[in-house]
């Protein structure tokens, strides 16, 4: 797939849903005047002159805007707007060469098509539907096609991150890189068909959950329930589970590197002793994470924050990563500069008990969504979500349910609501009632499975 033409692809193997990721405007064909941008049905019998082909050809065919791809890729480009949005269309694949096609959706794509970026791909194989980065494994993805082969793609972008859905179900978050565009239908390797093209202005909150939507599952220090905690193994193990978000915590060592590890000491789940703080990069590489947990897991290693963020950067997956300890502004630059490395500031997601914390990430990244952790609720959570400039509050599942009230304002200030941690049905029935947007949990998988069999209660 050529890098200058797609900012980021999902691929559903026979199909794919398209991101070129930036900071865009839409606009273009139709405006309701409310909230729709582009509401396009293709009953005018022709491709809306406000759209610009850039490849392919295009036509309407019987109420459907056919993309043919022929022996390259097919583009139509359209919009400028608002920087927070939704994008949604049904599609189906008409004709394949072989078995290689496929169709996209684009977002913060300019009207010439050529953006260079990275490639987050969803499949369709033997196996069933996986997602995962350009490069990497994929990940399984609930997912049933329809009798008639039409797929409904929606992505939800707003502020630095899209959120990808199949027939609402929400199946990957990807980063935005804020660079400017439009939005864009793509075709390759045969012929599809769309329909239903809608573009629609949405709240900036990149967190709340949309209608229909499922709660965000969040593996706790990874899939800690059957892996040892803040490993790439337990990272692993969360990203086939279904996590959107890992949860990880982060420390420094004695040379300030940023390793994962939840206790002040290594002595609970390493073979060695002594404070996180006090050991150096060399000695926290040496100790087996593992073995504690079980024989099989004997020789996984304590990994650095720049290892997780390379993991999630080519096999995908996004970070929540709570700074457990920073004593100066320094201490939690030394954390902000490795993320500003490995270039993961569009998906990671910085949360802490201490304000301070916030503080200093917002001054040093402001591009970077923040949330604030919480075993007991504020007096007016709303009013110091604000000062601190939150994208997320995140009480106990205690906490909240003492004041579950809680989540409809901070809904109407327009943060989301993680809850933690949380690891039985019976609580992640009582949480979705509340309207909470996401769940952290031990049991990663355990509760993917419970929403896939359950649904959501559409709050």
């Amino acid at each position: 797939m050529r890098r200058d033409l797609f900012r980021s692809v999902v691929v559903l193997g026979s199909c794919v849903a398209l991101s070129c990721l930036s900071g865009a405007h839409v606009g273009g064909a139709r405006s309701n005047g409310a909230g729709d941008v582009v509401r396009e049905d293709f009953s005018s019998g022709g491709v809306p002159g406000q759209w610009r082909v850039v490849g392919g050809a295009w036509r309407v065919t019987e109420g459907r805007l056919v993309g043919d791809a022929g022996p390259g890729k097919g583009l139509v480009t359209f919009g400028a707007g608002s920087a927070d949005f939704r994008f949604e269309a049904r599609a189906r694949i008409e004709r394949e060469d072989g078995a290689k096609g496929w169709f996209g959706l684009g977002v913060d794509v300019p009207a010439s098509g050529r953006e260079p970026g990275s490639v987050g791909v969803v499949r369709v194989g033997a196996d069933g539907v996986s997602f995962g980065e350009e490069g990497g494994a994929a990940a399984p993805v609930p997912f049933v096609r329809a009798a008639d082969g039409e797929v409904r793609v929606r992505v939800e972008a707003r502020g630095p991150r899209a959120v990808w859905f199949l027939d609402d179900r929400q199946v990957l978050v990807t980063g935005r890189s804020g660079a400017g565009g439009g939005v864009a239908l793509a075709v390759g390797g045969g012929t599809v068909s769309f329909d239903d093209v809608r573009v629609t202005r949405v709240s900036a909150s990149a967190f709340q959950r949309a209608a229909a939507a499922p709660m965000t599952v969040v593996a706790h220090r990874g899939a800690s329930a059957v892996a040892p905690e803040n490993t790439l193994l337990a990272q692993e193990v969360g990203r086939r589970s279904g996590a959107v978000f890992i949860e990880n915590d982060v420390r420094l060592s004695r040379d300030r590197v940023p390793f994962l590890m939840h206790d002040p000491t290594v002595d609970r789940t390493t073979d060695g002793v002594g404070r996180v703080s006090e050991l150096t990069a060399a000695q926290l590489r040496g100790l087996d994470a593992g073995s504690w947990r079980a024989p099989v897991y004997a020789g996984a290693r304590v990994p650095t924050l720049a290892e997780q963020l390379a993991d999630l950067r080519t096999r995908g997956g996004s970070l929540l990563l709570e700074i457990k300890q920073a004593d100066s502004v320094e201490d939690v630059a030394a954390v902000i500069d490795v993320v500003k490395a490995e270039q993961m500031t569009g998906r990671v997601v910085v949360q802490s008990f201490d304000p301070r914390h916030l503080r200093w990430v917002r001054a040093l990244a402001p591009e970077v969504p923040l949330g604030l952790l919480r075993d007991k609720l504020d007096a007016d959570p709303v009013a110091v979500s604000r000062e601190l400039g939150l994208s997320l509050y995140n009480p106990s599942g205690v906490a909240l349910e003492a004041r579950p009230g809680v989540v409809d304002e901070l809904h109407a200030a327009g943060l989301g609501v993680w809850v933690w941690t949380v690891d039985t049905a019976e609580r992640w029935d009582r949480y979705d009632g509340y309207g909470v947007d996401g769940v952290i949990t031990n049991r990663a998988g355990e509760f993917s499975g419970w929403l896939s069999g359950r649904g959501s209660s559409g709050r």
